[in-house]
């Protein structure tokens, strides 16, 4: 991080150009190394730098109470992360997130205080995240903002980046949160990756974005996802789409248990969880849910299982499906006035190919793969992983 090198002679191809998806920008790229905690948090000073990480870091320094090692997340609304950071397939793992950073002073929006929390707190619209797993643990922020374990908000590219751990928030302006277990609030791009986070909150919870206005393509989420106290429920792949979801999938659990709905205690729901989205105000195709829905403590003041949105105002494919003895929904939407043409597959359905028709390509060289004994299609590329 401190080092000096003189590059010499460097020799590139002109008619170079990136690979889909890996996100690389130049042919030949100069990075700082990140090989410790310590590192990783002066990525701080330079938010324009270029960095790769080294080995695995170990980031269990910054759990406990008081942590040894209070992380602060990279980026923040004044200044985001506008470089590129590459893991070149390395970990950072045990890392805690208590801290949050500013992105919008409650002066200017009339309100509290909006805060970002995750590896990065703010992800700039030139920024690039690549090719790095993280595994870490949010720890209740109890602010109004977003919050991942990757990122609070991400306007750039996030490609090849996988979660794990845990993601809570309650208290305070919570119940105005969006918790995702990759990325809190998406505005830009998130190509393969995939999040197994179990999200806890209230506010917008989804399994890899809480919510979602960009562009996400071929990306999953595997984690429980269970949206409590003063909310409108959450989706097992993300709470709000009014972007693109394509090519994408979630298969965690989705659970609704408000303690308050629509005006008070005993007052029927008018939303609920869903196993792939909670709102849809943009367009989903080609993708798939297949988790449990549990949506009330007391089913009868809320919706039945849903599989795929609990309220559709924009347009669900016809190339959408849900397993429906999984998830145990029947439905696919609840209301809205948007289109869906999502159809409900059983499980040995969902185990055949042909079940998806044509848009779904299972060629060598497709975007989707059944592995053997498989219950559902997983992406090709994470077979590579």
């Amino acid at each position: 991080m401190t080092g000096t090198y003189s590059p010499g002679t460097v020799l590139t191809n002109s008619a170079w150009t990136a690979a889909p998806f890996s996100g690389l920008l130049t042919q030949a790229t100069a990075y700082k190394l990140v090989n410790s905690l310590n590192d990783l948090q002066q990525v701080s000073a330079d938010l324009a730098g270029n960095y790769a990480l080294g080995k695995d870091i170990d980031a269990s320094a910054t759990s406990g109470f008081p942590p040894a090692f209070a992380f602060t997340s990279i980026g923040d609304g004044a200044t985001p992360f506008s470089g590129q950071f590459d893991g070149m397939g390395h970990a950072i793992s045990g890392l805690t997130l208590s801290r949050t950073v500013l992105v919008t002073p409650g002066s200017i929006t009339g309100g509290p205080d909006q805060r970002a929390a995750g590896l990065f707190g703010v992800i700039g619209t030139t920024g690039v995240v690549r090719n790095v797993n993280v595994n870490g643990n949010i720890s209740d922020p109890n602010d109004y903002g977003s919050y991942g374990i990757l990122a609070g908000f991400n306007y750039g590219l996030v490609t090849y980046v996988r979660t794990s751990g845990s993601a809570s928030d309650f208290g305070g302006y919570s119940y105005a949160s969006s918790t995702g277990g990759l990325v809190g609030y998406n505005y830009g791009t998130i190509t393969r990756s995939g999040s197994s986070v179990n999200v806890l909150a209230e506010g917008t919870p989804g399994g890899l974005v809480g919510i979602n206005a960009g562009t996400i393509r071929q990306s999953y989420a595997t984690g429980a996802v269970t949206a409590e106290a003063h909310t409108g429920g959450g989706g097992g792949f993300a709470g709000s789409n009014s972007g693109l979801i394509s090519q994408s999938y979630a298969t965690g659990q989705v659970s609704f248990q408000p303690n308050y709905c629509g005006g008070g205690n005993g007052t029927a729901c008018t939303d609920g969880s869903a196993a792939l989205v909670q709102r849809n105000d943009g367009t989903i195709e080609q993708s798939f849910a297949t988790g449990q829905v549990i949506q009330s403590i007391q089913p009868a003041l809320g919706p039945p299982a849903l599989g795929v949105a609990s309220t559709n105002n924009g347009t669900i494919a016809g190339d959408v499906y849900w397993d429906t003895q999984t998830t145990h929904a029947t439905r696919d939407v609840y209301s809205g006035t948007g289109t869906s043409a999502a159809k409900g597959l059983t499980t040995a359905e969902m185990s055949v190919p042909s079940s998806f028709g044509p848009t779904y390509d299972f060629s060598s060289t497709g975007v989707w793969a059944m592995p053997a004994g498989a219950t559902h299609p997983v992406l090709r590329w994470q077979l590579a992983q």
